[in-house]
């Protein structure tokens, strides 16, 4: 990436220890520590889409799950969520 593209500024308060380390690391890669960060922080974010990609893909080839009775088990959802509702409300009467 060139300083051509780059278009924002952020500031980072970083303590004694993260800067000394990633100083010495972009010095050994001779790279900038801004090169360095934006680095670290393109490959986390990609991790996380990764991760999230694949947890949707495992449960979309996950086998389904037997309901034995789909309207007995949709009524108990219900009440379950109802039950939840009114405990949170219960939370806010003085």
């Amino acid at each position: 990436m060139t300083s051509s593209q780059l278009s924002r500024r952020t500031q980072l308060l970083l303590d004694d220890d993260l800067h000394r380390r990633l100083r010495e690391s972009a010095e050994r890669r001779g790279i900038s520590m801004g090169a360095l960060i934006r680095e670290a922080i393109d490959e986390k974010l990609s991790k996380v889409q990764d991760d999230r990609a694949q947890a949707i893909d495992e449960l979309l080839a996950a086998e389904p799950m037997p309901v034995e009775d789909w309207p007995i088990m949709k009524r108990q959802m219900i009440e379950d969520m109802n039950a939840g509702a009114t405990s949170i409300l219960d939370t806010y009467d003085d």
